[in-house]
């Protein structure tokens, strides 16, 4: 007896430390899909209702309406309802702007607009993340590797836009969600698959950011977002799987006056050569100088790639960088900011036959896989 009751207290103690490692999370997530409008269209292929915060309630059968500001609130047809108000269907389907998404839909004021805001369930979030973030035919347990640092990114950024009233925006300043309407079934099971789980650091959860393709070894985030403490497990690992991929290495001619017209805040003149001034262990740039007809500029390589175009210049490992005639033309190689998880590197894992959890304990080295409890 007295076995069994010391077997019990263990058991109960390694799931309260368990518990608070992750420590308990809300269940809904609210995520601001329209901002700051004067006007939008709701509506479902079923019965919907509006109600406001004096609860006063509209309800109308299948189609659409517009909710348009107005100085007491918003305006719906003729009635005038007081902010916020929240939208919710009978299908637990909502469209806004034409688009479906789960859960229901609340409105809040924004100065003399409006923020169209998602709240749904954190699981059903993610159905409207993965096929945005990932590709959808890639193997199921590269899947479940987005999926789950997906879960863990939106959890541990909760309240990243208090300010507005939500928690996350849809954009690629938090995770990119487009609802309901690009749900893949592939996408979907790996979201079950490993539901609950998250993945953490001393207790924490961690910071599971990723990118496209590292082009052989990850970065450490000081040379990329000048972080004082970067965590053990985004120093950067090597790679090695992506290198042989078609987009690992890239090409990239940028017109002078395009560069300079980007970087017009820093008062630069005529652009006669950009010098790589050091490299990072990975092979990163460190910084770019920039010799003008004004002078010298210098940038944080990583910056510089922002501030003109990213999408042109894939990387900050530029490779080489030459001038000929009015026109730069850049090599280099790797796409993203090269800090976490490379997407390219773990499809190619999973193609070889790593699990998921193999694959996240390689790029985020000395964390934990946990399940997150939903209050």
């Amino acid at each position: 007896m007295k076995n069994n009751f010391i077997l019990i207290l263990i058991i109960s103690l390694f799931i309260y430390y368990n518990v608070y490692a992750v420590d308990a999370v809300k269940k809904n997530i609210s995520v601001g899909i329209i901002i700051d409008v004067s006007s939008f269209t709701t509506g479902c292929a079923k019965d919907f209702v509006i109600s406001d915060v004096s609860n006063k309630k509209l309800k109308f059968t299948k189609g659409s309406i517009r909710v348009s500001c107005s100085e007491k609130g918003v305006c719906i047809d003729k009635y005038i309802l007081s902010l916020p108000i929240k939208i919710e269907s009978s299908n637990g389907i909502i469209f806004a702007d034409s688009k479906p998404y789960r859960g229901y839909l609340t409105v809040k004021k924004a100065k003399n607009k409006i923020n169209v805001i998602n709240v749904l369930a954190i699981e059903d979030y993610l159905k409207g993340v993965l096929p945005k973030e990932a590709v959808c035919d890639w193997p199921v347990e590269a899947l479940k590797v987005q999926a789950l640092i997906s879960r863990t990114y939106s959890i541990a950024n909760l309240n990243r836009h208090l300010t507005q009233g939500f928690d996350v925006c849809s954009t690629t300043h938090c995770q990119v969600y487009g609802g309901a309407g690009v749900e893949a079934g592939s996408c979907n099971k790996a979201i079950l698959d490993t539901r609950c789980e998250v993945l953490t650091y001393d207790g924490k959860f961690a910071q599971t950011v990723f990118h496209a393709i590292c082009g052989g070894h990850t970065e450490n985030p000081k040379y990329v977002w000048n972080w004082k403490d970067t965590p053990t497990y985004l120093k950067g690992v090597k790679c090695g799987y992506c290198t042989a991929i078609q987009n690992a290495k890239w090409e990239k001619t940028v017109d002078e006056s395009f560069i300079r017209e980007k970087l017009l805040n820093n008062d630069i003149g005529i652009i006669k050569k950009i010098k790589i001034k050091g490299k990072t262990p990975t092979g990163s740039a460190k910084e770019l100088e920039i010799l003008h007809s004004k002078g010298k500029l210098r940038l944080n390589a990583y910056q510089f790639r922002l501030a003109v175009d990213a999408w042109q210049k894939k990387s900050h490992v530029f490779n080489s960088i030459k001038k000929i005639g009015d026109k730069f033309y850049f090599k280099g190689k790797g796409w993203g900011h090269k800090v976490g998880l490379c997407q390219w590197g773990a499809k190619r894992m999973a193609e070889k036959g790593k699990i998921y959890k193999k694959i996240l304990y390689h790029f985020y080295p000395g964390t934990k896989i946990e399940n997150v409890i939903y209050k």
